[in-house]
């Protein structure tokens, strides 16, 4: 899922500290809310899309998880996939068939039964040309029969492999074996969806709290765009007597960290995250600090689109060589458990072999902070061009706290490699990403936090067909690696296929420049428990929080 850095830029802190009261001063103070069971976080930002089939990022899919409820659903570890809105999950003797019974008690929140129905149209939904969901891939992903000819447009949406056999029952049918299918299921793109909600509301489907019915333990009551959002128990759902928080709520969307953690101090926030300045102050303030790998790595994209500077490969190599991972993590980001990545693949997804990592499986390095190297590509790329400086080039990102920090970082360590004119654009979320779907960038600051607990979730994005490939590298030879990986039954081989797709992406043609691999650190308040902070899923997920009495 895309990820990104969701922290503004600092703004006068009274004017911020001033307003922030005033909104949270509507509110419930915190013995209130503890009573109330009712939680305050700070998310940071408006939710680019609450379209189950249409999202793309982590910010959107933390509410959707817990707005909605798929075929399946992590249980109370976060570790493992139980059933969800489905009461059993059968897999025929080639694991090419699932068939799940979908509960008779699933309703929505408008009181309405959930139906197998509502998974057909929404997998149909998912993978219609018409509508183009980014996440249209993930259904190949899946082998799902029928998905990738009806993506093309050379089948009809009544030929995929996913329907109801009656009211009660959903079958799904594959290509071939996906080991990592169940978790699949838990997936926010694979949630159901209402035909006749979204032809009743059209293109204003799920952009206020009106237009979306979901099916999950809450349910959205209140969305002040670029302001706040609410969602409060649902009544409705089948195990509503199992979910103990009364409401979930972001009574601000604040983007400077500073302006967040001092609500928190005050007692208006119940959990916030921590960038490096708010760490030492709040280990200065002997705060419980929670700290976890939340599973994203992040790189730089180039744009790749015929006649960008980037489109040469010896600019991309350049750029891989040049940066200086180490002290990117240790100097300017400054959480525990952030590290430096030379791969695509972060170092906790499995590997082919029992107990194994993909990493470890992996040779892929190189050495960090390569100048002489970098700039040996870069007189390369000159001759060819035969040029005698390096074009000026643009690096987009958010335009937070953090963001503004990792890019003026990157600006002034670059131009000494490059010695050109470097500038940088900062956004706003939203904003970045609508750029980079429209190739309107040099380079940009781009992330993935993973769909399911499997590689695939990070290489299959460069594929020449993914809607998120947004550098646009095209490369058949790629292609035709990821799909052998896809098609392979045997886990060991399976992962080979995908340490050589990686190699060949990252060593021989730099399409994509690793950079590190993120760790979180937060704070929540004390009393505040069974919440779970999940590298794969909703985060963070109060499906089974609750206030110590």
């Amino acid at each position: 899922m895309r990820s990104g850095i969701l922290i503004k830029s600092m703004l006068t802190g009274a004017f911020i500290l001033s307003s922030l009261s005033q909104a949270a001063g509507a509110g419930l103070s915190q013995e209130q809310r503890k009573k109330a069971g009712e939680i305050y976080l700070n998310m940071g930002d408006e939710p680019p899309s609450m379209d189950p089939t249409k999202q793309a990022d982590s910010l959107s899919g933390m509410w959707l998880g817990h707005l909605y409820e798929g075929l399946m659903t992590p249980d109370k570890s976060g570790k493992k996939y139980i059933p969800g809105t489905a009461e059993s999950m059968h897999v025929s003797a080639d694991n090419k068939t699932y068939t799940f019974k979908i509960r008779k008690n699933a309703k929505w929140h408008d009181g309405k039964p959930v139906t197998a129905q509502d998974f057909e149209y929404a997998f149909r939904r998912l993978v219609d040309p018409k509508f183009a969901s980014e996440y249209s891939f993930i259904a190949v992903t899946a082998q799902i029969v029928g998905a990738e000819e009806i993506i093309q447009g050379k089948k009809p949406l009544t030929e995929l492999g996913a329907r109801a056999l009656d009211t009660h029952t959903f079958e799904v049918k594959l290509k071939n074996a996906v080991p990592f299918f169940p978790s699949l299921m838990a997936f926010s793109v694979f949630f159901p969806v209402r035909k006749d909600i979204v032809e009743k509301f059209g293109d204003k489907f799920a952009t206020n709290s009106d237009s979306i019915i979901g099916n999950g333990p809450f349910k959205l009551t209140k969305w002040v765009h670029e302001a706040s959002m609410r969602a409060e128990k649902s009544s409705t759902y089948w195990n509503a007597g199992d979910v103990k928080i009364n409401a979930i709520e972001a009574p601000v969307l604040l983007k400077d960290p500073g302006a967040a953690y001092s609500q928190f101090a005050t007692g208006g926030l119940d959990m916030t995250g921590l960038d490096r300045d708010r760490l030492k102050i709040a280990q200065q303030d002997k705060r419980s600090i929670g700290n976890y790998q939340d599973g994203s790595v992040f790189w730089l994209e180039m744009n790749q689109r015929k006649s960008a500077l980037f489109s040469n490969i010896k600019m991309r190599q350049a750029l891989r060589f040049a940066l200086n991972r180490s002290e990117l993590v240790n100097k300017v980001l400054a959480v525990p458990g952030t590290k430096p990545a030379f791969g695509l693949v972060p170092e906790y997804m499995p590997g082919g072999k029992p107990g194994s990592t993909f990493r470890k499986e992996s040779s892929i390095k190189w050495k960090d902070n390569d100048s002489t190297t970098a700039k040996k590509f870069i007189s390369e790329y000159l001759a060819e061009t035969k040029q005698t400086k390096v074009p000026a080039f643009t690096i987009l990102g958010d335009d937070g706290t953090n963001g503004k920090m990792q890019a003026e970082y990157l600006q002034s360590f670059l131009k000494k490699v490059f010695d050109t004119e470097i500038k940088i654009d900062l956004v706003p979320f939203k904003t970045r990403l609508q750029r980079m779907r429209d190739g309107q960038f040099d380079i940009v600051w781009a992330g993935w936090g993973p769909d399911y607990l499997d590689s695939m979730t990070f290489m299959d994005l460069f594929m020449s067909n993914n809607e998120n490939n947004h550098g646009e590298f095209k490369d058949a030879k790629f292609d035709k690696m990821i799909v052998a990986a896809q098609q392979e039954a045997d886990a060991a081989k399976r992962i080979q296929l995908l340490v050589a797709a990686e190699k060949y992406l990252i060593d021989e043609q730099s399409a994509v420049v690793p950079y590190y691999q993120r760790a979180r650190a937060y704070v929540s308040s004390e009393g505040l428990q069974g919440f779970l902070r999940l590298q794969v899923g909703a985060d963070p997920n109060f499906r089974y929080a609750s206030w110590k009495k």
